[in-house]
């Protein structure tokens, strides 16, 4: 079978599917595949361990303006989903009447146990801009705000602009910025109604931006957090199409089947269909890619924080995580789609593998090394992607309990999974978004 141009169905089972060994007569020891239950079956997550999170205030507001409603609502919501802090409702913060001007009350808010309180206001200033302005208080420090910063914006980017406050805060109170001033591309449908997808970080604003006659594949964001994807149209092969719409010219024949760029935008890689696999290619731009692999099946490509190309491909048993064509993945265990989590404990490297029916999301080192399990028994958990700053995972789930199915963020260990959309998709990428007004401020 040529896969220069098989439907996206059964690229998907490709991606997905753990290739049994065929019953008949046993194998000869040294060649029979490793026990996936030896590998996973005992491990238990581990998410959750260690010191309970520190509480944290958001002062409420009697405001009325559009600008202080929008900034504080994605401002608290960014602070709740970043698992930094256990954020209190509204209705435990102590009591008084919460004007715009009204002055947080530290010994008040101590009272009720929180490490710290933050107060965002906006307001319109002229005709066409607002003004956002954010405090940040230690507890232990008293009066004096360890942050206090107002800045000038666009009044139709207040929602953008204020996820660059929140990330400012959350570095205020953590050593390290946020990554919510950031945007995600999937794909999801099935069929001939499979369409690219973006949303942002918080679960907002969730649309469809391939024309609804392409079948679309596999998103990524390039320079300037322009959006190309994959799509077959009229059954014709998967081209790639750039933000024009138009599709782009390859020195390779062949339908693409994933797109990958390298933070710093510098290279790009390709999953292409070659005769009877699936190849990857690199380059440092699309008209320049050369074959980067001899690895079969080479699917998922993405690159590490150093710049190293990294894929699913082919193993002797199943498919493996490889970086640099060296698999960092164990035999037996399906490994699919990787992505590099630049984490500011270390780089975690976050992959699916498939259990059973269902597929859990498990994580290693930038190398491999020992394996930690961040979910378990809840549906298919796949296609993981990583915040901007490294300490959130995305990922679907089609787990029933809970918040039920769709699309997650939580810890880099496993902890506070919290449900931002109920939409499922797969190729999923978290990218930043270009700098706007607040990106420089301090």
């Amino acid at each position: 079978m040529r896969l220069t141009a098989f439907p996206p169905s059964l690229l998907l089972l490709v991606a997905a599917v753990v290739v049994a060994p065929v019953a008949g007569a046993e194998a000869p020891a040294g060649d029979r595949p490793p026990n996936p239950d030896d590998l996973l079956g005992n491990m238990v997550v581990v998410a959750g361990a260690g010191r309970p999170l520190p509480k944290i205030g958001i002062q409420p507001s009697l405001a009325a303006e559009i600008e202080d409603v929008t900034v504080r609502s994605v401002v608290q919501r960014d602070l709740d989903l970043c698992g930094e802090f256990e954020v209190l409702p509204d209705s435990a913060a102590p009591d008084g009447l919460y004007l715009s001007d009204t002055p947080v009350d530290i010994k008040a808010w101590s009272a009720k146990g929180v490490e710290s309180v933050v107060k965002v206001t906006g307001k319109k200033v002229g005709k066409d801009q607002a003004e956002l302005h954010a405090q940040a208080f230690f507890v232990r420090q008293g009066a004096t705000p360890v942050y206090d910063k107002a800045f000038t914006v666009r009044a139709d980017q207040v929602r953008e602009e204020s996820h660059r406050l929140a990330d400012l805060v959350i570095g205020a109170l953590t050593g390290q910025n946020g990554g919510f001033a950031s945007h995600m591309a999937f794909a999801s449908g099935s069929g001939t109604t499979r369409r690219v997808f973006t949303i942002d970080a918080d679960g907002h604003d969730a649309k469809a931006v391939s024309p609804p006659g392409a079948v679309a594949l596999a998103p990524a964001f390039g320079k300037n957090g322009e959006l190309y994807y994959t799509a077959s149209v009229n059954n014709d092969v998967y081209r790639v199409f750039g933000p024009t719409g138009a599709p782009v010219s390859l020195p390779v024949e062949g339908s693409v089947y994933g797109i990958a760029f390298s933070r710093d935008r510098s290279q790009v890689a390709l999953s292409i269909g070659v005769g009877s696999t699936l190849k990857m290619f690199l380059g440092p731009d699309f008209a320049g890619i050369k074959p980067a692999s001899t690895v079969g099946l080479a699917l998922h490509p993405t690159f590490t924080p150093s710049g190293k190309l990294a894929f699913s491909g082919e193993g002797k048993f199943g498919q493996r995580v490889y970086v640099d064509d060296k698999p960092i993945t164990p035999e037996g265990i399906f490994a699919s789609s990787p992505v590099f989590c630049n984490h500011p404990d270390g780089v975690r490297t976050v992959f699916a593998v498939g259990v059973g029916q269902d597929a859990d999301l498990v994580s290693t080192g930038e190398h491999g090394g020992g394996l930690v399990r961040l979910t378990q028994g809840q549906g298919k958990n796949s296609y993981p992607a990583c915040s901007p700053d490294g300490r959130l995972i995305a990922f679907f789930s089609t787990r029933t309990s809970g918040q039920g199915p769709g699309l997650y963020i939580m810890r880099i260990d496993g902890a506070r999974p919290k449900r931002i959309s109920t939409l499922l998709g797969d190729t999923l990428r978290w990218d930043a978004l270009p700098p706007g007004a607040i990106s420089a401020g301090k």
